[in-house]
């Protein structure tokens, strides 16, 4: 994770880690509820994104 540099690129940095920890966590785990929470989460994410810039649908 970069510790200096431009926000973007910091934010970029920090998503990777975070995803790269959810993935270590997850590892092993039944197929099917890893659908279920990717589902649920991007469920969540078009909510935020429509509230943030009134995005729907992407």
């Amino acid at each position: 994770m970069p510790a200096t540099g431009d926000e973007r690129r910091m934010l970029a940095g920090m998503l990777g880690a975070q995803r790269a920890t959810l993935e270590l966590k997850c590892s092993g785990l039944v197929l099917i509820h890893m659908i279920e929470e990717y589902a649920r989460h991007n469920g969540h994410a078009d909510l935020l994104r429509e509230r943030i810039d009134g995005v729907t649908g992407v």
